[in-house]
C-alpha cells in the first residue's frame, strides 16, 4: 500500500516536473518564438485621422467655400443579438429601436435603415449608410450612449466640398478631386483619403488648405472591436488653414454678371475681366466667362481654365499708352509737337490708321488711337528702351499672383526681334498679353509708376480666426515717373471725354481708359485673320485719384462689335456704375450717388391704369395699386408729382372710379412675390394669376416692378429684373 502511495507521488510529481520544464521553456526560452505573437497580438493598430480642408472666404468674411466630412456606419448584429437576449427583446424590437433613433438624428428613413438591417445574415456586420455627416453623427452617438445600445461603428468615408455662392467665381475657386486608392497594405487599412486642388485656387493654395493628417492608436478584439487599453498615444489632425480672398464677392457678381450679358450680347466665345486696387494691388474681382457656362452643371465649370489668368491676346491699342511712356519719361517728344498720321512707309509696309486725322499730338494720337502716330514716337524711344519698359511692366513673364494655369504671354527676346517688331509692338502686335497682365501694367500708370505686387490672398486663419499669415501690399519696382504717369493718365481721360470712347463718358465721375481692337493671328502663320478680333477696354477711375483699375475683354465678338468701342467699353461702364452703387461703396458721397439714381416723379393722376403702369415701367419705377377691384384711373399718387425719387423708391397708386364715371376691369387677386424665384417658377406664378411679364436679365429674380399684394388690372405687366 505504501509503495503504491510512493508511486503515485512519484508520477505526479514527475508530470509537475515535466509541464514546470515545459512551461519553463515555452516562456523564457521561446523556442516556437510565441513571444513575437503575444507581442504583436497587443501592439496597437494606427487609425489614421483625416484633417478637414480648409475653407475660402471673400473679402468681406463672406463664405465662399467649406468642406463637410461624411462617416460610414455600421451595426454589429451579433452585438445587438447579445444585448437584445440580455433584455430579454426580440431582435425585430432592437432593429426596430436602432432604425428610429438613426432615422431620428439623420437624412435616412427608419424603413430604409430597417431594409438594411434585416439584409442577408442578420448575425453579421452590416453597412448602414457611408454618407452621414459629422453632426448627424454625433447625435446618433449621443444617443447610442445615453439609451446603452451596442453595435455601432463608425468609420470616416469621404470629404465634400460646398461651394455656396454656386457658380459665382467658379473658373476662380477651381475644383477638387478625391485621392483614394482603396485598401493600403502597409496601414493594414484604407489608403489615405485627401481631396486635392486641381486647379484655380483649390489648386493654388492646394498645400495650405490640405492641412495634415492626423493618427491615434488603438487595439482591437478577435472581432475586431477597439478595447480599452492603457498608455495609447494620439497625435490630433492639423486642418487646413482658412483663405481670406481680397475678392469682393459683390464686385464679383457685378463683373460676372455684365459678361454673361456680353458674351450674349455681342455673340462672343467668351469674355474676361480684372477689377483691381492700383494702389495696393488688390485683385477685387477675377472673372472669365464662356457663352454656355451658366448653362452647364457648376462643378463642370469649375474644372475649367482661370480665362483672365490663362487666356492670352493681342492687347492692341491698349498698349499704345505704354509706348508713349519712356518717350514723356525721358522727353523724347513735346505735349505740343504733330505728328503727321493717316498712313506712313516703312519699307515695304505700309502702317494705317483707321482715320486719316492728319498731324497730331501726342495727347491726340492716343485719344484718337493713332497706329501712324505712336509707331513713329516708338521711332524715338528705340528698341531697347521700349524692349525694358514692357519688361518692366511684366509683359512676357507671370505676375506675382502666380495662379495656376497663369499664362506668361508671349513677348519675344530682343534678340529675336525683327525690322517691323518696333512699330508692331508700339500698337500692340507680335505680342500676347493675359487680362492680369494688362491690368497690373495699368495699375502702375494709375499710381504714380509703381509696379505693385498683385494678390489674392488677403490672410491665412485658423479655425478660431486667428491670423496665421497675412499679406501686405508691396512695391516691385518704379517703372516711370509721377510725372510721365500723371501726364499719360491725362491723355487716356480724353479718350472718354473726347476720343475713341466718348460714349461711356459719366457726367458724375472722370474715367480714363484706352479701347483696343485686335486682328487675331492665324495659327501657324504669320498673318491675321480678317474675321476674327478681340475687343479690349482698360479704364481708370476716378482719374483725378485711381480707385480701381478694371480691364474687359471679349475673344471672337460678332462683326458688329468687334472694335472694343462697341463692346468692352460699355461692359466697362456699366460695371463702374454697378460697383458706384453699392451700399458700402465709398468712391462717391451718398448723396452724389443718390441725385444720380433720382428720377423726377411724373403726374400719373387722372391716367387710366395701363397707361399709368407703362409710365412707370418705362422708367424702372416699383410700384404697388391699391382700390376697389373694378376701378378705373389713377385719383391719388405717393410721392407727389415733381418730387425726386429713388427709382427703387416703391410708389404707391391709388385707383377709383373716372369723371365720367367708367370703369376699366381689374383682374380679381392680387400680385405674387416672385422675388427670388427662377424665372421659369416666376413665369409659372404670374401665369397662375393671369399677369403678363418682361424679363431683363436671367437667372433669379431680384426685383419686379409690380410689388406683391398690390391688385391686378387686366392689362398689368410686371418688370422682372433676373440676375445669376
Amino acid at each position: 500500500m505504501r509503495s503504491r502511495y510512493i508511486l503515485l507521488v512519484l508520477i505526479f510529481a514527475t508530470i509537475t516536473l515535466v509541464w514546470s520544464a515545459y512551461l519553463f521553456c515555452i516562456q523564457i526560452l521561446d523556442p516556437f518564438n510565441f513571444a513575437h505573437l503575444r507581442r504583436v497580438r497587443y501592439i496597437p493598430n494606427k487609425e489614421i485621422l483625416i484633417p478637414r480642408r480648409g475653407a475660402i472666404y471673400d473679402a468681406n468674411g463672406n463664405l465662399l467655400v467649406s468642406s463637410v466630412s461624411y462617416y460610414q456606419i455600421d451595426i454589429d448584429r451579433t452585438a445587438v443579438n447579445t444585448w437584445a437576449k440580455r433584455n430579454e427583446i426580440s431582435q425585430k424590437e432592437a432593429f426596430t429601436k436602432i432604425a428610429r433613433i438613426i432615422s431620428e438624428n439623420s437624412s435616412l428613413s427608419q424603413d430604409a435603415v430597417l431594409r438594411r438591417l434585416n439584409i442577408g445574415n442578420r448575425e453579421s456586420s452590416i453597412q448602414i449608410s457611408n454618407r452621414i455627416s459629422e453632426a448627424e453623427l454625433d447625435r446618433i452617438m449621443q444617443q447610442f450612449a445615453s439609451e446603452r445600445l451596442p453595435g455601432l461603428v463608425h468609420n470616416f468615408s469621404s470629404m465634400r466640398r460646398i461651394y455656396s455662392k454656386g457658380i459665382l467665381g467658379a473658373r476662380l475657386m477651381g475644383s477638387v478631386r478625391e485621392e483614394s486608392d482603396g485598401y493600403d497594405r502597409m496601414t493594414n487599412s484604407k489608403s489615405l483619403y485627401k481631396l486635392s486642388g486641381v486647379n484655380g485656387i483649390e489648386a493654388t493654395y492646394d498645400r495650405v488648405l490640405a492641412g495634415e493628417y492626423g493618427w491615434r492608436e488603438v487595439v482591437l478584439d478577435a472581432n475586431n472591436h477597439p478595447i480599452p487599453y492603457p498608455d495609447l498615444h494620439e497625435k490630433k489632425p492639423q486642418h487646413g488653414q482658412n483663405l481670406y480672398l481680397t475678392i469682393d464677392a459683390n464686385i464679383q457678381e457685378i463683373v460676372e454678371n455684365v459678361l454673361y450679358e456680353g458674351v450674349e450680347k455681342y455673340k462672343a466665345a467668351h469674355g474676361g475681366a480684372v477689377v483691381m486696387d492700383p494702389k495696393t494691388g488688390r485683385v477685387l474681382a477675377l472673372a472669365g466667362v464662356s457663352s454656355t457656362d451658366k448653362y452647364e452643371d457648376p462643378n463642370l465649370v469649375r474644372t475649367k481654365s482661370n480665362i483672365p489668368a490663362s487666356f492670352m491676346f493681342e492687347p492692341g491699342s491698349t498698349l499704345k499708352p505704354f509706348s508713349v511712356l519712356p518717350a514723356l519719361e525721358h522727353k523724347l517728344i513735346k505735349p505740343d509737337e504733330l505728328f503727321e498720321c493717316g498712313k506712313y512707309k516703312v519699307g515695304r509696309r505700309v502702317i494705317s490708321d483707321a482715320h486719316d486725322y492728319g498731324s497730331l499730338t501726342p495727347r491726340g494720337i492716343i485719344s484718337k488711337s493713332s497706329n501712324v502716330g505712336v509707331a513713329k514716337i516708338a521711332e524715338r524711344v528705340g528698341k531697347t528702351k521700349l524692349y525694358e519698359e514692357y519688361i518692366s511692366l511684366g509683359f512676357g513673364q507671370k505676375t506675382a499672383l502666380n495662379l495656376f494655369g497663369e499664362s506668361s504671354g508671349i513677348f519675344a527676346k530682343l534678340d529675336n526681334w525683327d525690322k517691323y517688331s518696333l512699330h508692331s509692338l508700339s500698337f500692340g502686335q507680335s505680342i500676347s498679353v493675359t487680362a492680369i497682365q494688362l491690368a497690373t501694367a495699368y495699375s502702375a500708370l494709375a499710381n504714380g509708376g509703381k509696379m505693385m505686387r498683385p494678390y489674392i490672398v488677403d490672410s491665412l486663419r485658423d479655425d478660431q480666426g486667428n491670423v496665421v499669415e497675412s499679406f501686405e501690399p508691396s512695391v516691385i519696382r518704379q517703372v516711370s515717373s509721377k510725372a510721365a504717369c500723371d501726364t499719360m493718365l491725362s491723355y487716356i481721360q480724353d479718350v472718354i471725354d473726347v476720343g475713341t470712347a466718348q460714349h461711356i463718358k459719366m457726367d458724375y465721375i472722370s474715367l480714363g481708359g484706352k479701347t483696343g481692337t485686335a486682328e487675331k493671328s492665324v495659327e501657324g502663320t504669320k498673318g491675321y485673320s480678317s474675321n476674327k478680333f478681340n475687343a479690349v477696354f482698360a479704364g481708370v477711375f476716378p482719374i483725378e485719384d485711381p480707385q480701381m483699375v478694371i480691364v474687359v475683354f471679349y475673344d471672337e465678338p460678332s462683326d458688329n462689335y468687334h472694335f472694343g468701342s462697341m463692346s468692352a467699353a460699355p461692359s466697362f461702364r456699366k460695371i463702374v456704375e454697378n460697383i458706384l452703387f453699392m451700399p458700402d461703396c465709398d468712391i462717391l458721397p451718398y448723396n452724389e450717388r443718390l441725385l444720380q439714381t433720382s428720377l423726377t416723379m411724373p403726374d400719373l393722376t387722372g391716367m387710366d391704369i395701363q397707361s399709368a403702369e407703362r409710365t412707370l415701367n418705362k422708367y424702372g419705377f416699383l410700384y404697388k395699386i391699391e382700390g376697389p377691384d373694378s376701378a378705373s384711373v389713377v385719383v391719388n399718387q405717393y410721392p407727389k408729382a415733381g418730387i425726386a425719387v429713388d427709382k427703387n423708391h416703391p410708389i404707391t397708386l391709388k385707383i377709383g372710379r373716372s369723371e365720367d364715371g367708367t370703369l376699366s376691369p381689374i383682374s380679381k387677386g392680387t400680385m405674387p412675390n416672385l422675388v427670388g424665384l427662377t424665372l421659369r417658377k416666376a413665369m409659372q406664378a404670374a401665369a397662375e394669376q393671369g399677369v403678363p411679364i418682361r424679363i431683363i436679365g436671367s437667372g433669379i429674380v431680384r426685383k419686379q416692378s409690380l410689388l406683391p399684394g398690390s391688385r391686378i388690372s387686366n392689362q398689368s405687366v410686371c418688370v422682372l429684373d433676373a440676375s445669376l
